[in-house]
């Protein structure tokens, strides 16, 4: 049977789907959260930023190497399967395509559907928001089976439009000499105030806006030399995003200062932009935010809608029809269908949750994130051990880079801990359970 993927995405389309992926609706509206979880101290939201950053950009670091050696198809779970263990590869390649990134999906869509209905000028329901993300999902589902290359241009072209707002707030921040536009009377004042330790917790929420940069190596066989435009985009990608999010977070507070980010909320977005450029503008950014969830909402269903299919061709699912790979359309079609179905059952089970306030303050997206991290850093111990080993001599990828992103993973996972230690533990032993069922079916698809 003739198995042989086209390959279609060059090195601008792979640091497209990381900063696509990555940057959606959360930084626009992150900065009040940064700002309220260090008490107004501009120095150590930055600071915040960074180190929650750490997991990403050293961690893209780390990978960058093991992409050098290894574009097999599967995603990291490749790198599992090579570095780690087969069992543990498929286990976790298991929860990723089936759990962790569907979620992600489903809650981002959701996102949209909100974001679709306050463009629109529509009061929806949560039932209208929700069938409205539904739509989105068999949509780009749609468009990402029908045509790879339509779906790379929607990618293209969204992550270009979601970064120009981003800049421009932030280069015309860094020169802003106006001063801080007075408070508006309807709104509460926040003034600054001491956090202690309490910034800690700010690095979980902070944890979903660099959610989803790894969702690349699910196309490293289709990427135009591979091993080498891979690692740049593991470079190049998650460093740009960092350098955008500092940009943006420090010209938000020179143009409005912190006190009223932390009192407008997630408005002060739209109060920069009528501040730079007149009221006309909130509008506007509200179709760039709305873009900016589609990108992410394209990006990841792009890549996951790829798993299956690699895990039934390695053997750790038996099933010949997710194997097949249709050479029209290059991916399996059975395979692309599991995860658009598996997605839109957990838009449900959200609606469910959503609907009877069953995760106050949070919603299931958050029961991936923590664990996601940690299991990575398996993959940086594997790098630190080719490094001791003499395999590789960059010091900073293969020593730095994995050291510092385990550092991070587990600050994120203290943070958590600290912010809910019932829920938190309970998520990861859930993904626990979710990845045993992985290693079943890989158990009993090889011993057959």
């Amino acid at each position: 049977m003739e198995k042989v993927k086209k390959q279609a995405y060059n090195l601008g389309m792979a640091i497209a789907m990381i900063i696509g992926v990555v940057i959606g609706s959360g930084i626009y509206f992150k900065a009040d959260d940064i700002l309220k979880f260090t008490g107004g101290h501009v120095g150590l939201g930055i600071l915040v930023l960074v180190l929650g950053s750490l997991s990403v950009t050293f961690g893209s670091l780390s990978l960058s190497e093991l992409a050098q050696r290894n574009s097999g198809s599967g995603g990291l779970s490749s790198y599992f399967e090579v570095y780690v263990n087969p069992g543990l590869a498929a286990a976790l390649g298991f929860f990723t395509a089936y759990l962790y990134f569907p979620t992600v999906i489903a809650i981002v869509a959701w996102v949209a559907g909100i974001y679709t209905c306050l463009f629109l000028g529509i009061d929806a329901s949560l039932e209208e928001q929700v069938l409205l993300g539904a739509l989105y999902v068999t949509c780009f589902g749609a468009l990402n089976i029908y045509s790879r290359y339509l779906g790379g241009y929607f990618q293209t072209l969204s992550t270009m439009i979601k970064v120009i707002p981003l800049l421009l707030i932030g280069f015309l921040g860094l020169f802003n000499q106006a001063p801080l536009p007075a408070l508006p009377a309807t709104v509460i004042l926040i003034e600054p105030h001491p956090v202690g330790l309490g910034w800690m917790a700010g690095l979980v929420p902070l944890a979903f806006a660099f959610e989803g940069w790894t969702a690349v190596a699910n196309i490293a066989p289709e990427i135009k030399n591979p091993k080498k435009n891979l690692a740049r985009a593991f470079i190049i990608g998650p460093m740009t995003i960092l350098g955008v999010y500092l940009l943006f977070f420090y010209g938000m507070n020179k143009i409005l200062g912190p006190t009223f980010i932390m009192s407008t909320g997630d408005e002060a977005i739209t109060y920069a932009g009528s501040q730079l450029f007149g009221a006309g503008i909130g509008k506007l950014l509200l179709f760039v935010v709305l873009l900016s969830v589609l990108g992410v909402v394209n990006g990841l269903i792009l890549a996951t809608m790829r798993l299956p299919q690699a895990f039934a061709e390695k053997g750790w699912i038996e099933s010949p029809a997710m194997a097949k790979l249709n050479l029209k359309y290059q991916l399996s079609i059975p395979a692309a269908l599991s995860v658009i179905g598996v997605t839109l059952l957990y838009l449900l089970i959200h609606y469910l949750v959503q609907k009877w306030n069953l995760l106050p303050g949070s919603d299931i997206s958050e029961i991936t994130l923590v664990f996601n991290n940690v299991s990575l850093n398996l993959l940086h111990l594997a790098v630190l051990k080719l490094y001791l080993k003499g395999i590789t001599t960059n010091k900073l990828t293969g020593l730095v880079a994995p050291v510092l992103a385990m550092v991070g993973s587990m600050m994120i996972l203290i943070g958590s801990l600290t912010h809910h230690l019932v829920r938190v533990a309970a998520f990861q032993i859930f993904c626990l359970l979710f990845c045993s069922l992985g290693y079943w079916l890989y158990r009993k698809s090889n011993l057959n």
